[in-house]
Order: C-alpha cells, then structure tokens, then sequence
C-alpha cells in the first residue's frame, strides 16, 4: 500500500470497505483545510504515542480526506483483490478516541485495542453521479509488545446504494475471517506508529 497516515486505514476502511492512499487530483474537490486538519489530528494523536501519556480525556478530530479514482484504481489494480469500479471518494468521520486505549494497546504485553463505533459518512462518484454512503464501523486491533498483528474492520452497517453496499459488506466478512488486507493494514499502522509519530512531534 501507498504511504499516507493512519486516519487513512479508518477512512478507507470505509470508502474502500484498506489503508492509506496517496493524495490526487480529483472531480470531488479536495477541500481547503483538508489536509491541515489531517496533519494537526495526527499530531495530537502522536503526542500521545510517542509520550505513552497522558491516559485521561480523548483525541477528537473531525476529519475529511479525498481521493481521486486513479489513486484508488491503481491500488485495486496494486492488490489484485478488488477492483475499484466507482469514481473519485470523499470521506468524513467525527473521530474520538480515548487517550487510555492507546496508552493500554502500547504499553501492554498483549491486549486488543477496540476503537468505538463511528459513524463515517462518504460521497462516491458513479455514474457521473454522486452517491452518499454511511457506514459504522469500530475497528479492532491486536497488539503485542506495542506492535500491531491484526486487525478487524468490525462494520456493523451501511447505507446507500445497492452496489456499494454490497461491495462493503462483502470486503469487511473476508477481511474480518481471512484476512484480506492483513499485511497492508498492520504494516500501516506500525509504520505510523515507530516512523511518522516521532517525526510528527518533532515538527517534521
């Protein structure tokens, strides 16, 4: 998979049903302070990784990233396990996440860390059309010795069209049983959490 952070994997999870993609120019503008608001929620999140502190209170974003369709064609093409059929994506989620998950998913031996249910809201282009889909969705993640070794989309709905639906649906049963994205979605995540966090905190 493509570099990209980690608020990528929970958005995708939902617009792609994976992990993180490279930005694009796209027919869904990208909007203004996107990308600014990306890389401040990103920082507060990795103050907390890299400290292991503080365990109290949440990180909260409210969060939009786009994508353009020849960003995520040449990923499904990449993957050679889904094609990308649809038009350019937009998603959004409010995101909150207790400080004491992250602290207890980093500092425990083995432990399983499951995020609350969130409710991400997208815009896919079909048919020349925008369609809105809504998915909830608490992703779960197992970690041992602060590394990441499995995760689980956990979608529990979706509503909008009939087609991406179903392609929602069909990608979270296989990646939640076989694992579908394993390696793409754990690689994401430890890279996130021991190369892009310090050099978030350090201003890079």
């Amino acid at each position: 998979m493509a570099k990209g952070s980690a608020w990528s994997v929970l958005l995708m999870l939902a617009a792609f049903a994976t992990a993180a993609l490279p930005a694009g120019a796209a027919a869904l503008d990208v909007k203004k302070d996107e990308k600014d608001k990306l890389k401040a929620c990103e920082r507060r999140m990795c103050e907390t990784i890299v400290k292991k502190a503080p365990a109290t209170g949440e990180v909260a974003c409210a969060l939009t990233k786009t994508w353009a369709r020849k960003s995520l064609k040449e990923t499904s093409d990449e993957s050679k396990k889904v094609d990308w059929t649809f038009g350019d994506a937009r998603c959004s989620v409010d995101l909150k996440v207790p400080r004491a998950l992250v602290v207890h998913a980093l500092t425990a031996q083995t432990v399983k860390l499951e995020l609350p249910q969130h409710h991400v809201s997208c815009e896919i282009e079909r048919d020349k059309e925008i369609d809105r889909v809504h998915f909830m969705l608490g992703p779960k993640v197992r970690f041992e010795n602060g590394q990441a070794k499995q995760v689980w989309i956990n979608l529990k709905k979706v509503e909008g069209p009939g087609a991406i639906k179903a392609m929602a649906m069909t990608l979270a049963k296989l990646e939640d049983t076989v694992g579908l994205f394993q390696g793409s979605l754990t690689k994401a995540i430890n890279k996130f959490i021991a190369e892009q966090c310090p050099k978030a905190v350090k201003g890079g």
